[in-house]
């Protein structure tokens, strides 16, 4: 009976702020998502957005989200982590552009490889336009690198908020996963800042590729 009830609970509990608001039709792209949200989503991962999800966010969900990837959201995360992408704190502005710039297989990574502390600082710090950067071009071995435990917080944030579009998506497409990893667990955050805003893309994938990481560290 629970499980019957559940996704009439989700589509209330997510539309009921608007209605209050306003009345006014569904856009066809909100039909499409509370028909995923209805008919293709886990029970498990359903009952996490319902129960832990803020209003606003799980809004945002079934607004503004490209079905298909809200199909990937909620039949592929691990539980614990898709309840931290719908947790206070995330930016909607950042969550939007995970459930529409992404492709499904990075945002299926980032639903289930990432340690669950630099996903929500990725969710609720990054600029949009470098965290749509990441999720659109990233490879995923290294996107799951780069939201890996033992990656510094700190490091990752200016990652994704000081780079270029083109410095992060070439660390995140042509690095070696190990190399990225020094730059994101050992580096000083003055340091790579100043990599990926300065440097030259092609020069940045040298040390990606062949820099030994003593030296990584030194550039």
């Amino acid at each position: 009976m629970f499980k019957a009830l559940l996704p009439l609970c989700l589509i209330s509990y997510a539309a009921c702020g608007t209605t209050l608001l306003r009345s006014r039709r569904q856009t066809a792209n909100e039909v499409a998502t509370r028909i995923v949200a209805v008919s293709k989503s886990k029970p498990e991962l359903l009952s996490t957005a319902v129960a832990l999800a803020d209003p606003g966010l799980l809004r945002v969900a079934l607004t503004d989200a490209d079905p298909k990837l809200l199909e990937v959201a909620l039949t592929q995360a691990i539980p614990e982590l898709l309840a931290t992408a719908l947790t206070p704190g995330v930016n909607a502005d950042n969550l939007r552009v995970a459930l529409t710039k992404a492709r499904p297989d990075t945002l299926a990574t980032a639903l289930t490889k990432a340690d669950r502390d630099l996903l929500f600082a990725a969710l609720a710090e990054a600029n949009p336009d470098l965290l749509a950067t990441a999720l659109s071009e990233a490879e995923v071995e290294l996107l799951a690198t780069a939201l890996t435990r033992g990656v510094v917080k700190e490091l990752l944030i200016t990652a994704l908020t000081k780079s270029r579009s083109d410095t992060l998506a070439t660390a995140l497409t042509q690095a070696l996963p190990e190399l990225l990893f020094v730059a994101l667990s050992q580096a000083t955050p003055e340091l790579l800042g100043t990599a990926l805003t300065t440097a030259n893309t092609d020069i940045l994938a040298v040390a990606l590729t062949e820099a030994t990481k003593e030296i990584l560290l030194l550039l």
